[in-house]
C-alpha cells in the first residue's frame, strides 16, 4: 500500500512554531542523511539538552492534541491501521529496522519513523546489549521476546547447526505462529538468518555471518554440498563478499593461494584430489592415499577385494585408480590373502 508519508508529516509540523518544526526536523533527520544529537542541537540554540528533549516532546503532544483538525487526517489513519495490521501479522512485535523495510521506501524511513511515534498503540523499545530496537503493541512482549530469544539461544548451543522456524518452533515448543517467531528471533541481536535466508542461527557462525577466510571457506563448501577445487572455491568468495555487508575485510579480493594457504593448514578441511578439498565434518580424513587405505582395512576388520579397495578409497579420494592400485602394493603396509584380498600386513 502506497502512502504519501512526507505529505502527511509536512501537514502535522505545520501546527507548530518555526523553531519546534526545525528541532523535530532535525531530530528525525527530514532534510539531513543523520540525526542531530540533542547536544548539537543545544549548542546551536544555545539551550541545553533537556529543554531540547521537552521541545521535541511537546511538539509531538500538540500535534496529537490537533490530531483531528489537520487535512491529512484520514491518511494517517490508513497509515496507522497499515501500522497496526504489520505488527499484528507479526504477533504485536518487530525490529524497528525491518519495519520500516516492510512500510515503505528508502526515502520514506525518516518520516515514517516520525509518524510512529504519534499512532498511540505502538510503543518504541530502544536497543540495548541483547536486543535490536523495535516497535510494539504490547509492552509486556519485550520480556517475552527476550525469554523467548534465550530459549532459542540455548537450542542452537545444544544443536550446534543452523535451524528452520518450523523446527525451532517445535524445539521450544512454540505455541503462536512461525511469522511471530521469526520476527521475536529477528529483535535479538545473538541471532540472525543463514546467508540463503533459509534458516537461523548463532550470529557468530559462519553459515551466518562469514568474518574469517576459514569462514568464507567454511560457508562455499557447505552451500555448495560437495568438494571443490580451491580455485572454484576462491571464485565462490569473490561472489560471497559481493553479498555481505560493506567492510573493509568482506569486500577484500582474496587471492587463490590464499585461499589455498588456508585449506592446507586447516584441519577443518581435507585435500581429497589434486587441488580439491572436503570437509573433514563429511568424513573425510586427512593423509596420504596409503593412510586412507590403511583406515578402512582397519574400520572393516576384514580382506578386501581389489575392487571393494578402490570403490571405497574413490568415495574419500578424488585420485585415479591406478593411483590406488600402486599404493595397495606397498608390501611393507599391506598384503593379501589367499583368495587375492588385501588385509593390513601382520608386523
Amino acid at each position: 500500500m502506497k502512502f504519501d508519508y512526507k505529505k502527511v508529516t509536512e501537514d502535522f509540523l505545520s501546527v507548530l512554531s518555526e523553531r519546534s518544526r526545525k528541532i523535530i526536523s532535525r531530530r528525525f533527520a527530514f532534510s539531513k542523511k543523520r540525526v542531530e544529537t540533542l547536544e548539537k542541537i543545544g549548542s546551536d540554540y544555545k539551550i541545553t539538552r533537556e529543554r531540547v528533549r521537552q521541545i521535541e516532546s511537546d511538539g509531538i503532544k500538540k500535534i496529537k492534541k490537533n490530531i483531528n483538525g489537520f487535512k491529512t487526517k484520514k491518511e494517517f489513519e490508513q497509515i496507522s491501521d497499515f501500522v497496526i495490521a504489520e505488527l499484528e501479522k507479526n504477533g504485536g512485535i518487530k525490529r524497528e529496522s525491518l519495519l520500516l523495510e516492510s512500510l515503505g521506501k528508502e526515502e520514506d524511513k525518516n518520516y515514517i519513523t516520525f509518524l510512529l511515534h504519534l499512532i498511540p498503540s505502538c510503543e518504541r523499545f530502544k536497543e540495548d546489549s541483547a536486543t535490536h530496537s523495535l516497535w510494539t503493541l504490547d509492552k509486556s512482549k519485550i520480556a517475552e521476546a527476550k525469554e523467548i530469544s534465550q530459549k532459542v539461544i540455548k537450542v542452537f548451543k545444544e544443536n550446534k547447526v543452523p535451524l528452520t522456524v518450523s523446527k525451532i518452533a517445535e524445539l521450544i515448543e512454540f505455541k503462536e505462529t512461525l511469522e511471530g517467531l521469526k520476527a521475536i528471533m529477528e529483535t535479538s541481536k545473538k541471532i540472525d538468518r543463514t546467508l540463503d535466508k533459509k534458516k537461523f542461527g548463532l550470529i557468530f557462525w559462519a553459515e551466518v555471518n562469514p568474518r574469517t577466510v576459514r569462514d568464507k571457506i567454511y560457508f562455499i563448501l557447505k552451500h555448495n554440498k560437495k568438494p571443490l577445487h580451491y580455485k572454484d572455491i576462491s571464485q565462490n568468495i569473490d561472489g560471497l563478499n559481493k553479498e555481505l555487508v560493506a567492510t573493509s575485510v568482506s569486500n577484500k579480493k582474496l587471492h587463490p593461494q590464499t585461499i589455498h594457504n588456508e585449506l592446507i593448514r586447516n584441519e577443518n578441511f581435507v585435500l581429497i584430489g589434486r587441488g580439491i578439498y572436503a570437509l573433514k565434518e563429511w568424513g573425510y580424513n586427512g593423509g596420504q592415499v596409503k593412510d586412507v587405505i590403511l583406515e578402512i582395512l582397519k574400520n572393516r576388520k576384514s580382506p578386501l577385494t581389489k575392487q571393494e579397495v578402490i570403490s571405497l578409497v574413490s568415495e574419500k579420494r578424488m585420485v585415479r585408480e591406478s593411483t590406488i592400485l600402486l599404493n595397495l602394493q606397498n608390501k611393507k603396509m599391506f598384503s593379501k590373502d589367499d583368495l587375492g584380498r588385501y588385509k593390513i600386513r601382520e608386523s
